[in-house]
């Protein structure tokens, strides 16, 4: 993949753009993945805007328990930051920590509260966490492939469409797998144990990102019984990268297009439901309906403004069949 990054270099010098050398770090090993790639990506120096994040969720209504937990290192900015949602019976546990360059763990064993273990790559993970109140232990295991959403993409290709700035605001790398979400959470003041066993996902990215020039993202992934519907669409600089895919035991197809249609609250941004028009890459439409039925609202402020997200536990409907899942919603107001 060192022809990749010499054709970059050569299409940005040919503009008369020096680019730094740093952005271009992210192209060194390709856009194959190996099981190297579970782990964080080691630079000499990085972007401002670097962000490596691992994100992964689990919906199980039966026992009407939602998880959303990600972690992310930016170096650039020397500090990672964890976040683990937890609903249970509707009552919400949050736990937010944002740990130093210098106390960062060499592991993913944050504290004695939040855990993440890589148990096999690309296959399995392990997430722990325990409070005064409750303590979950949940396995992730792959039910499908692995969708790189870089795999068979021309770089250049991409410039051209979205621009050279692309780069400085969200040039990621960038995996997303279906999963099996299998465990026990005690509630230790009831001495009670319900025992998980749902379907859940999880993804990987790394590269830069400047969330406040992010003007607004709708990020889904909806769990079938026989497939997993995962997509994005953002705003961007003016400019609207959007891509998908839709997985199962034979593999994945990728979503081309994606159209979004959503309703909100009277405070006109709170998603209530929305509408996914998707089109695969043969141009085979698939219409995607969600509903939420939990929402979590995260604002992120910064210097040059504010980003919301909405955290949306919904329940999607496609072609009949009912599943669960999440649908991530973003705006960013700068100021």
């Amino acid at each position: 993949m060192t022809n990749m990054k010499d054709k970059v270099i050569k299409y940005i010098e040919a503009k008369g753009i020096k680019l730094d050398e740093t952005l271009l770090k992210y192209l060194d090993g390709g856009v194959k993945l190996t099981e190297q790639d579970e782990s964080m990506h080691p630079f000499e120096t990085y972007p401002l805007h670097h962000n490596e994040s691992w994100y992964f969720n689990f919906i199980d209504r039966s026992n009407n328990v939602y998880c959303v937990s990600r972690f992310s290192f930016e170096m650039g900015q020397k500090r990672s930051r964890i976040l683990f949602l937890l609903v249970i019976d509707e009552n919400v546990t949050t736990y937010f920590k944002e740990v130093p360059f210098e106390t960062m763990p060499d592991n993913l064993e944050f504290n004695k509260r939040l855990k993440y273990y890589c148990i096999k790559p690309m296959k399995q993970w392990r997430l722990t966490f325990e409070d005064r109140k409750i303590k979950l232990d949940v396995t992730f295991d792959a039910r499908f492939p692995v969708f790189n959403s870089a795999a068979g993409e021309d770089p250049i290709a991409v410039l051209e469409e979205y621009g050279l700035e692309i780069l400085d605001v969200a040039a990621q790398q960038h995996y997303e797998q279906a999963m099996n979400a299998n465990g026990t959470l005690t509630l230790k003041k009831k001495e009670e144990t319900r025992t998980i066993d749902c379907l859940g996902h999880r993804d990987h990215s790394w590269g830069a990102r400047d969330w406040v020039y992010i003007d607004g993202w709708n990020w889904g992934a909806a769990q079938f019984a026989d497939k997993t519907i995962g997509f994005v669409r953002s705003d961007v600089l003016g400019k609207n990268p959007q891509f998908g895919f839709v997985s199962t035991k034979d593999g994945n197809q990728k979503i081309a297009k994606v159209e979004v249609t959503t309703q909100t609250k009277e405070d006109g941004k709170t998603p209530v439901s929305s509408t996914f028009l998707l089109t695969d890459e043969n141009g085979k439409t698939i219409t995607l309906d969600s509903k939420t039925i939990f929402s979590m609202h995260l604002p992120l402020p910064s210097e040059k403004g504010i980003t919301e997200i909405f955290e949306q536990v919904v329940i999607y409907t496609c072609e009949g069949e009912e599943g669960d899942g999440i649908s991530e919603y973003l705006i960013s107001t700068r100021s």
